[in-house]
């Protein structure tokens, strides 16, 4: 997304959103605009919060250190999946290393800021090793991480840095087994997508555009929130019905389901 493009979309956003993600994948970090992406979110009033694999984390420490409206920055590290034990051991250290470092960097001036460690392959066997690394790395002894992500998806390992834990979904696509027609979301309800061309989408799972709502570049949002099919899917979701195919088939929706869903 260039430069110009972004004062385009939040000049749509305006009035409407309250905390950008730099996130609908991709690596935010090798966005050589990042710096004037954040200022320009600061001087609109905007915070900002975002997702990285962790890979180029600890050289961007500086710069995002000195960021007053960064509230949040999620780690993905599923990223060791599929890595041999050097190259996962390696990884490892330098993204909680620098996750750490930014934290400690931001939370005295910041108090609000969150830097999360995340899990979102949580009964894996990869995942268990991730989660013995923390424990050695943040000196929790062995198991505490384990048993404190017990029954729950968040655990505070000091001020200001957490891990946050859930079971692998199925990400939609439109070749994937449909799920039913009843559920809930809460796309459009508490976030919405907004992709490199402009393109406004339901949710940070439709990184392809195929619920295209309209586009930020052209559209203000809120213009874009109350057509047709937009309120369809928002209502929708209020009486627990699926109304767009994408979404019937989105594994990652079925976190939300009721018995009286099935």
């Amino acid at each position: 997304m260039s430069v110009e493009n972004f004062k385009a979309i939040l000049r749509s956003l305006r009035g409407s959103a309250k905390l950008l993600y730099f996130h609908v994948k991709g690596e935010p970090l090798l966005h050589p605009d990042l710096p004037a992406f954040l200022d320009i979110a600061a001087t609109g009033g905007v915070s900002v919060a975002l997702t990285t694999n962790g890979t180029n984390l600890a050289g961007a420490v500086g710069a995002l250190s000195s960021r007053a409206n960064l509230r949040r920055v999620n780690v993905s590290l599923q990223a060791v999946a599929g890595m041999g034990e050097t190259m996962r051991d390696a990884y490892l250290a330098n993204a909680l290393l620098a996750a750490r470092e930014l934290c400690r960097s931001m939370t005295p001036s910041n108090p609000d800021f969150l830097a999360s460690l995340r899990l979102w392959t949580k009964e894996t066997a990869e995942t268990a090793r991730t989660v013995a690394s923390i424990e050695a790395f943040f000196g929790l002894g062995s198991g505490a991480l384990a048993e404190g992500l017990r029954g729950k998806n968040g655990f505070v390992i000091e001020p200001g840095i957490a891990v946050h834990a859930a079971e692998t979904f199925e990400w939609p696509s439109l070749d994937a087994p449909d799920r039913g027609g009843r559920g809930f979301c809460r796309g459009l309800r508490d976030q919405v997508g907004v992709l490199v061309d402009g393109t406004v989408v339901p949710c940070c799972l439709d990184g392809s555009g195929v619920v295209a709502l309209g586009n930020a570049l052209e559209t203000p949002l809120p213009e874009i929130l109350s057509s047709a099919r937009a309120r369809a899917i928002y209502d929708g979701f209020s009486a627990r019905r699926v109304v767009e195919p994408l979404c019937r088939r989105c594994g990652y929706r079925t976190r939300f389901s009721r018995p009286s869903d099935r």
